[in-house]
């Protein structure tokens, strides 16, 4: 048996697959243990029920976990859903009708990953049904935002004395007509086109004057699609939106945050 430290890499997944898969080991069984560190999500669901209902996902991938007919280990998957974990378990690659290639890991252990939890901050969201997770690494808090309707409302206010120094968004939707952030007559608007290249829009709307806005402004931050299929509906990945600075100098007490996947 082989054991891998996997941080879910594209470049690491196809160089594992290309050192492990297919080799020979004399009295064993191949096997690809991993060890990866993403965002668990349950409920999940699939054509022709090809998915097990839960996915791990760590730099724009996404594998199945697998918990045979352990309770405890999907009890606590449930639990954890929305945040980020550490899974210990083996690696295997299985054919479907609809998706033709499934990776899925069995799950022999399942813990909160190290390193995450709330970084002073508290989020109250809109509808149960979404979700806001805290992933505080260094300087850097991560806002890990799920929303299975796509429309929500969220305020996230702060219990430290300031904000944290850097904080990044990750939505994960399957598009982005809007997104807004900001407090007190001041927010930051980012949007990403359904068509085309899906070129993404940056604008400030202050004291109901909305204006464009480019890289000369200290408000301005690229957006980014992570992973996933690449083009919208986008499927597996998720938008990256770092918040800029400018946006706490006030130090606000608390902020808004608001999304729309598609207008309806």
């Amino acid at each position: 048996m082989i054991f891998v430290m996997i941080n879910s890499s594209k470049a690491l997944s196809v160089l594992i697959l290309a050192l492990f898969i297919g080799r020979n080991f004399a009295g064993a069984d191949e096997s690809i243990d991993v060890s990866v560190v993403g965002t668990l999500r349950t409920g999940i669901f699939a054509i022709g029920g090809e998915s097990t209902g839960t996915t791990i996902t760590a730099k724009g991938i996404t594998w199945e976990l697998d918990f045979g007919k352990n309770s405890a280990l999907r009890e606590a998957a449930e639990k954890f859903s929305g945040k980020m974990v550490d899974v210990q378990g083996s690696l295997e690659r299985r054919e479907g009708v609809e998706i033709k290639e499934r990776w899925i890991v069995t799950v022999t252990g399942l813990k909160a990953a190290v390193g995450t939890g709330n970084p002073g901050l508290r989020a109250i969201v809109g509808r149960t049904d979404s979700r806001i997770s805290f992933i505080a690494s260094g300087d850097k808090t991560i806002l890990d935002i799920t929303s299975r309707v796509g429309i929500d409302t969220a305020t996230i206010r702060r219990d430290s004395g300031e904000w944290p120094k850097s904080i990044l968004v990750r939505l994960h939707l399957s598009g982005l007509e809007m997104f807004r952030v900001g407090g007190k007559g001041v927010a930051v608007e980012w949007s990403v086109a359904s068509t085309g290249d899906h070129p993404s829009r940056v604008s400030l709307r202050k004291d109901k004057k909305e204006t464009p806005l480019d890289k000369k402004s200290p408000y301005f931050s690229v957006l980014r699609m992570v992973g996933g299929n690449g083009k919208i509906p986008l499927k597996g990945g998720y938008f990256e939106i770092p918040l800029p600075a400018k946006l706490f100098e006030r130090n606000l007490e608390e902020i808004t945050l608001k999304w729309i996947d598609f207008y309806r």
